[in-house]
C-alpha cells in the first residue's frame, strides 16, 4: 500500500504582504476575531494532527506558551 499526497504551492503577490501589514497596522482588519485560539508549542504536533473543531478559523502556535 501506499500513501498519496498531493502538494500544492501558492504564489502571492510581492506586494501583498506590505498591504496586508499596512491594514493591520491601521486597525481596518481585526486580526484578534482570526485567531481562535493559542497553543503552545509542545500542543502543535496534536492540533495539526487533528481536525479544526467546529467554528475554528486559526490556531496560533506560541513559543514558550504554558
Amino acid at each position: 500500500l501506499c500513501r498519496e499526497l498531493k502538494v500544492l504551492g501558492s504564489f502571492l503577490n510581492p506586494y501583498t504582504h506590505r498591504r496586508a501589514a499596512e491594514l493591520i497596522a491601521s486597525g481596518a482588519i481585526e486580526i484578534d476575531r482570526l485567531i481562535s485560539r493559542q497553543v503552545s508549542l509542545e500542543e502543535a504536533p496534536g492540533v495539526i494532527a487533528n481536525p479544526p473543531a467546529l467554528g475554528e478559523v486559526k490556531v496560533l502556535v506560541v513559543p514558550g506558551l504554558g
